[in-house]
């Protein structure tokens, strides 16, 4: 593992967490299209987890690593139970006005990831994003 950050979940909070992301992923040469896609996805995912994670404060962490090419990013919130793999994707061929609000978000996130994966624990959502990444060899 690279480096844990925990916010408070607040929305507020959510540009604090990916300043630090960006910082992290920059000191570390990765890209700046994969940092663009981790901001799309903490974004998303953060604020899922502080709309829908019921009354009261909880944190929001973040475990970053990098092995080999890819980048695996956990999130973990003590919300309620909510498994963001399991919604239903949007019809994109539908006319925009006649489509819900809400699911592009997640839907572009399982676009974007090598692999998703969710489970409940202790009382948490745990959700492992995993994102293919450049690395001296590939780019030769």
């Amino acid at each position: 593992m690279l480096i844990r950050l925990i916010v408070p979940g607040e929305h507020a909070r959510v540009e604090d967490l990916n300043t630090s992301l960006e910082a992290v992923l920059t000191r570390h040469g990765i890209d700046t299209g994969v940092r663009g896609d981790v901001r799309l996805i903490v974004e998303e995912l953060a604020s899922n987890a502080i709309a829908y994670g019921g009354v009261g404060q909880h944190e929001l962490s973040v475990n970053i690593a990098i092995a080999g090419d890819l980048l695996t990013l956990e999130f973990r919130d003590e919300g309620a139970p909510f498994d963001p793999l399991s919604t239903a994707p949007p019809n994109l061929d539908a006319d925009i006005m006649d489509r819900p609000i809400g699911g592009l978000g997640l839907y572009l996130i399982r676009q974007i990831a090598e692999e998703t994966h969710y489970r409940r624990v202790d009382d948490a959502n745990l959700l492992r994003v995993r994102l293919r990444i450049a690395t001296p060899e590939t780019l030769s």
